[in-house]
């Protein structure tokens, strides 16, 4: 699923409705720039027509603008569709520019090395901006010039972490298991956690493995024809 894209442009409204409508009218286009963002979310209550993509029944891809702190916390105002045009700036780039903001957050990296040679990823966000954004800029966020031909096995604990492991052979996917317990483990510790699921992340984008309380995983034809040609070790 591309990330990217445009919409048919809508007529541009002055939308004195909703709150966030009304905070983002009085940032320029020189700020709203910089200032872009996306955000792993929950798709509950998102609104009517927020500019997101959605990654499965649980969870969204969101384009936001960082409105800085209040009362302590990062204040993140999503970008309507009814008010995308108001900066005159294309569908399209105000996603790759949320995108490329990412970069500019700084992110705490841990390395751990499995027993059967694989590598387990923890990164957290360090500043004001959630972390678990990063899964769908992976190969920068593990760092040290990572590659993941085959992709990566990625669960997200809570919306500040996310856990990886990139996959090698056809024994990185008994890392599963545990990617499960480590998820249940660093969620346990937050008022709010993420999601309990495991996603294969690749080329930009995650999808749900739909795994199971036994183990068992109901993936895509695309993720079980990439399983089916990894070597064994």
């Amino acid at each position: 699923m591309p990330l990217f894209g445009s919409r048919k442009n809508l007529p541009r409204p002055l939308c004195d409705e909703h709150g966030p409508c009304q905070a983002l009218a009085t940032i320029s286009v020189f700020e709203v720039r910089d200032r872009l963002r996306l955000l792993i979310t929950r798709s509950r209550g998102l609104g009517p027509d927020p500019m997101a993509r959605q990654i499965d029944d649980e969870l969204s891809v969101v384009l936001c603008v960082d409105a800085g702190k209040r009362a302590g916390k990062t204040e993140a105002l999503s970008i309507a569709e009814h008010a995308a045009d108001q900066w005159s700036i294309s569908r399209a780039e105000l996603w790759e520019r949320a995108f490329a903001n990412l970069a500019t957050e700084q992110l705490n990296r841990q390395v751990f090395d499995a027993s059967n040679g694989d590598t387990i990823h923890t990164v957290n966000g360090m500043g004001a901006w959630p972390g678990a954004a990063h899964a769908l800029r992976l190969e920068n966020a593990l760092g040290g010039g990572v590659e993941l031909p085959n992709g990566a096995l990625v669960a997200l604990p809570t919306n500040n972490a996310l856990c990886a492991v990139p996959i090698r052979t056809s024994l990185s996917l008994n890392a599963i298991r545990f990617l499960i317990d480590l998820s249940k483990e660093l969620a346990a510790g937050d008022p709010a956690p993420l999601t309990p699921s495991l996603f294969w992340y690749r080329d930009g984008w995650i999808e749900n493995l739909n795994v199971g309380s036994d183990g068992l995983m109901r993936v895509s034809p695309r993720f079980r024809d990439m399983a089916n040609a990894l070597p064994v070790n």
